[in-house]
């Protein structure tokens, strides 16, 4: 019965069909690269985090022993001290506030990157899965194909030997048909690369046909209205807009390094006539005071001035890099929404050519039996049947890869399911 139990659980396993939603959770939760940005965020919260410090006290404890062999003052040879220090820093140019913000901006910088990380990844597994159903379809033409030339052998080889049609029509459909088994082969090794890639992004084993097949949608889609998605939505974009924003306050935390720095310190100081702090003078009390400490420093070798201008000129940097993405993003999209648009119209075309095909070989093949169509010509027809097949596939699947390109440009769903 235990066994039984575990032949029912493997059949349902191997039975278990795949959606493209389910493969893309399956690759999230497994992806290293995720796992390396979402590790990167973790660290750059704990860097802002470090950078909340200056808001906060600082409170020192020291220790002071001396070992003399000469008397001091109080006629000991040694003497100790212990006490602390309560540092609060007022005011520093506002370099604190604008660090803190900085470190905030690459923090939401971080965040758009691990988003751009899956989409980039989301991306890569839907071209997977349709390379995967793409193919297996091209896989079952290229068999068609294969059985309609060989039915076609049959009937050449049953004609030549009552000498209806001559040899070398024969041998046109025997190469035909090798071509054929090449092309299947091919498709078969083909389909083989993509189940591998989709299972190196899943982690899992992929039957093609358990795969569940797509739904064909076709959205109206405006190069204006994408755009203003992409500007919006797009996380590379916004990436580089949170470090642009980073650079802004990183340049007014510089700049306070030109302003005073003000701190208040208190201060506490336990003398001791000994190192182990036991024994005291009477004429040696505790110490207790405070201050208000403003430094602003007039010289330092122009170390101010070269650390502002490398800010502002980095902040210049990555602007160049921002124009240089909008500029990619942009012929990316429109590459995409032509590609779409053309694939939409050659599947309409597609369609009916493959009607036609269908029809042209269904004449061909009773002519061709009744004697009245050459063998090229039926040979010619079965290729153009064979082409129009795998052109309703291409065309079929580009209008659904253009969609997914177009939806991770602008990381907005453009179908409904």
């Amino acid at each position: 019965m235990f066994y039984k139990i575990l032949l029912l659980i493997s059949l349902f396993h191997f039975s278990y069909a795949l959606s493209l939603q389910e493969a893309i959770e399956l690759t999230l939760n497994n992806n290293h690269n995720i796992k390396e940005q979402t590790y990167l965020l973790k660290e750059m919260q704990y860097i802002h985090q470090k950078n909340q410090s200056p808001f906060y006290p600082s409170i020192d404890a020291n220790y002071t022993t001396n070992q003399s062999n000469r008397l001091n003052q109080r006629d000991k040879k040694a003497s100790g001290s212990f006490g602390g220090n309560i540092t609060y820093n007022l005011f520093n140019g506002l370099s604190d506030i604008f660090t803190l913000s900085s470190s905030n901006s690459l923090y939401q910088a971080q965040e758009h990157q691990l988003q751009a990380t899956k989409e980039d990844i989301i991306l890569l597994v839907k071209t997977a899965y349709i390379n995967v159903l793409r193919q297996n379809q091209n896989v079952l033409i290229a068999e068609q194909s294969k059985a309609l030339l060989e039915e076609q052998r049959r009937e050449s080889a049953e004609f030549y030997k009552v000498g209806l049609i001559p040899k070398n029509d024969l041998l046109k459909v025997e190469v035909e048909l090798k071509n054929a088994t090449q092309t299947l082969l091919s498709a078969k090794s083909n389909l083989a690369y993509f189940i591998k890639t989709l299972e190196r992004y899943t982690n899992t084993s992929i039957n093609p046909k358990e795969l569940i097949e797509l739904k064909l949608h076709k959205p109206s889609l405006k190069l204006d209205a994408l755009q203003n998605l992409m500007y919006a939505k797009n996380s590379a974009l916004l990436h580089l807009d949170k470090i642009i924003q980073s650079k802004d306050y990183l340049i007014k935390s510089n700049e306070g390094n030109f302003l005073p720095d003000i701190n208040l310190i208190g201060k506490y100081t336990n003398y001791s006539d000994n190192y182990p702090l036991i024994g005291k003078n009477g004429s040696y009390r505790e110490e207790t005071s405070a201050e208000l400490q403003i430094n602003l420093n007039l010289f330092n070798g122009f170390k101010d001035k070269y650390l502002l201008e490398s800010s502002k000129v980095n902040k210049l940097a990555f602007q160049s890099q921002r124009i240089t993405l909008i500029e990619n993003l942009n012929l990316q999209l429109f590459e995409s929404l032509e590609t779409y648009n053309l694939a939409l119209n050659a599947y309409e075309i597609s369609l009916i050519a493959l009607k036609q095909a269908e029809e042209n070989y269904r004449i061909s093949q009773n002519r061709y039996k009744a004697r009245i169509e050459s063998t090229s010509n039926f040979l010619d027809a079965e290729l153009l049947l064979t082409k129009a097949r795998s052109n309703v596939v291409l065309n079929r699947y580009g209008i659904i890869q253009a969609i997914a390109e177009i939806e991770r440009i602008t990381q907005t769903p453009q179908v409904q399911e």
